[in-house]
């Protein structure tokens, strides 16, 4: 007899009720195999290679700036003279 399943938060739950005899032993095989890299916890530079992406440096690397397919309005400089106190905030 095969009983089908799956695992939901860690526990087996079967697709439909079974009344097996108490203390019935059981076997539980997962129909696919699970690959060995389910397991195995990438560093940052590993996880940085998978994906495609180069290593953060410095803060400057998050910062980013403005696209050059657009324009630039000043609005940037313009709240940092505001905070500077350089100007009046509305």
């Amino acid at each position: 007899m095969i009983i089908q399943g799956h695992v939901h938060r860690g526990v087996v739950v079967l697709d439909e009720p079974v009344l097996l005899p108490e203390g019935t032993e059981v076997s539980v095989q997962p129909l696919r195999s699970i690959p060995d890299s389910f397991w195995h916890t990438a560093t940052l530079d590993e996880l940085a290679c998978q994906q495609g992406v180069d290593r953060v440096h410095g803060d400057e690397d998050l910062l980013g700036g403005w696209p050059e397919d657009e324009v630039d309005d000043g609005f940037e400089q313009v709240v940092v003279r505001w905070r500077q106190g350089e100007l009046e905030q509305p």
